[in-house]
């Protein structure tokens, strides 16, 4: 019963979880690094950014997933998204964290400007945070919404109309399925090795037991052989006291 209340905890968590991958497209030939809030891509890096920080485009946006990941843990924690100059670069920041940094080199090619190019990127992490039922209801607190939004079917049928729902439930199964066959597996090996043990203790037992036979069957040959010299010293001792009374 208590593995079952805590499966349904665990899956409740799931679904009201933001849903945060770090992966990989191809854009115009070349393998970029891309970050996924709720299925959907949020950030594409295809500069290096701050040359004296990353080495490369992907060590940038592993920091980047990093920092948006942490943030989007916290209650309403990306919707605070501000963005402030810095010479020549554009900041996001959330209460002084800085999330992310957009250089000029990341607006090369497009025909947006720095500060236009990190508006963006804060606009689709908001735009993805609203896939997630829970962060509608943080918004809710902020903006009017309909009463009918604040039903209980209306809030458990909208978790239906997201893609996020059902990658989060294939996702927690999956997770579920790992768990059963690393169980499963664990089970066979430690079944496999005490049988292996008890099979190794038998096979001792048994030597063991041949070997007291074998003793015994010495010790009671060595027996025999002492009392059959025991008896043919008693018949020589008679025979030479007959000899002598003769």
């Amino acid at each position: 019963m208590k593995q079952i209340i805590l499966i349904l905890v665990l899956f409740q968590v799931s679904i009201f979880s933001n849903v945060f991958q770090l992966s990989t497209i191809v854009d115009n030939q070349q393998l970029i690094p891309v970050i996924k809030i709720n299925g959907q891509i949020v950030i594409k890096v295809k500069d290096v950014g701050t040359k004296q920080v990353f080495s490369s485009s992907f060590e940038r946006s592993e920091k980047i997933f990093q920092s948006l990941k942490q943030l989007g843990n916290e209650s309403a924690g990306l919707n605070r998204i501000r963005i402030r100059r810095n010479k020549a670069d554009y900041v996001a920041y959330v209460d002084n964290i800085e999330v992310y940094r957009v250089t000029p080199s990341d607006v090369i090619g497009s025909e947006l400007t720095v500060y236009q190019m990190a508006s963006l990127w804060r606009e689709n992490i908001l735009d993805a945070l609203k896939n997630n039922p829970s962060v509608l209801s943080s918004a809710k607190e902020n903006v009017d919404l309909p009463d009918i939004a604040s039903t209980p079917l209306i809030s458990f049928l909208s978790i239906f109309s997201n893609n996020s729902f059902f990658v989060m439930v294939v996702q927690f199964t999956v997770f579920i399925l790992i768990q059963v066959c690393a169980i499963f597996f664990t089970f066979q090996y430690l079944n496999r090795r005490y049988k292996l043990m008890f099979e190794e203790f038998h096979k001792r037992l048994k030597k063991f037991h041949n070997t007291q036979i074998r003793d015994k069957n010495m010790i009671a040959s060595l027996e025999s052989k002492v009392a059959d010299l025991t008896s043919r010293v008693d018949v020589r001792s008679s025979d030479n006291v007959s000899n002598l009374n003769g």
